[in-house]
């Protein structure tokens, strides 16, 4: 059997722990539930605390460890649950398990992150000079506190061999059964996968990533070039011609708006095109041509190629996944 031990971590939506605990354990009794008659366990699963005492989440669950971190030797795999969404009061109250996390890696065992789980692990100096993902939300801050760590936020599962991460909230569920395949083989994945109702083959976290921060910055001229750009999506808009209209030369622009909104002016433009047909694709049923000129594409295929780079998706697979019902 493979001993997985999962991190209780204190504070956090008791969803993180508890659903790994349960999506383990439902994955590892759906062979027995396909034959009829008991299959042999492929995973020994326990929860594990700082000291053995019970463990508060956030919303009024309690969560009762059956084994101390001091009285674990190495696991052969070990989980890490996402923090909670007030990263950093999270962070500090659970970040005596990175020391843990160190030590059991160096005996051996493997580490796997959930989410947030992954400032853990990266502070426990197991990412670095390594690719990782998390939550698409907390990534710049990842990449802020661990710059040795290469943060790649559009991708669902990044396996290192013996350090693994994943993205985010219910993606804890893919990361279940991308581990179930590994140590347990395809043919118990799947099986899971059949049992839990549970989508196993999201390889990408793009076409859940909302706006991001372009808006939080205080020069109010680039704010005013945006709100220009938002108004006029459907309109032939070139760089030069913005910068003229506002007063500035193309390089002026394009310096104040990457330091204003972490994206060059052609980066942004592109963006925010893609984040309107994002929306007409979710909220109208306008056809999907017209979706293209109003969001300011006139090549069909330019406009695919795009809108897939961006979401992971095309905007007709956009459209079944998040469009009206």
């Amino acid at each position: 059997m493979v001993s997985v031990m999962i991190a209780a971590l204190s504070g956090t939506a008791s969803i993180g722990t508890a659903g790994l605990m349960d999506a383990f354990n439902k994955a590892d009794l759906a062979a027995g539930l396909q034959a009829g008659q008991p299959v042999p366990r492929m995973f020994d699963v326990r929860l594990a605390g700082l000291d053995g005492g019970t463990v508060s989440c956030r919303d009024g669950v309690s969560l009762q460890p059956s084994v101390a971190a001091g009285d674990v030797a190495a696991p052969d795999l070990v989980v890490v649950p996402g923090l909670d969404d007030d990263l950093a009061a999270s962070f500090a109250a659970n970040r005596g398990w990175a020391p843990w996390l160190a030590k059991w890696h160096a005996a051996g065992a493997r580490i796997a992150g959930s989410c947030t789980g992954a400032f853990l692990i990266a502070d426990a100096g197991l990412l670095d000079g390594r690719p990782a993902t998390t939550h698409w939300m907390f990534a710049d801050e990842l990449r802020r506190r661990y710059p040795a760590v290469q943060v790649t936020a559009d991708q669902m599962i990044v396996d290192n061999g013996d350090v693994i991460t994943s993205g985010g909230a219910t993606a804890f569920l893919n990361l279940v059964l991308y581990l179930v395949e590994r140590f347990a083989g395809h043919d118990r994945a799947n099986l899971a996968a059949k049992v839990l109702l549970v989508d196993g083959h999201r390889p990408s976290q793009l076409p859940y990533v909302a706006f991001g921060p372009e808006r939080a910055h205080d020069d109010v001229l680039v704010h005013q070039v945006q709100q220009h750009i938002d108004a006029h999506l459907g309109e032939p808009l070139r760089v030069a011609e913005l910068a003229a209209a506002f007063g500035l030369s193309e390089r002026t622009l394009s310096r104040r708006f990457a330091a204003a909104t972490g994206r060059g002016p052609r980066a942004y433009l592109q963006h925010a095109r893609i984040q309107h047909a994002r929306r007409l694709l979710e909220t109208t049923g306008d056809p999907i041509d017209q979706v293209r000129r109003r969001a300011g594409y006139d090549d069909p295929a330019a406009f695919r190629r795009v809108f897939k780079q961006a979401t992971g998706l095309s905007p007709s697979g956009y459209r079944d996944a998040y469009g009206l019902r």
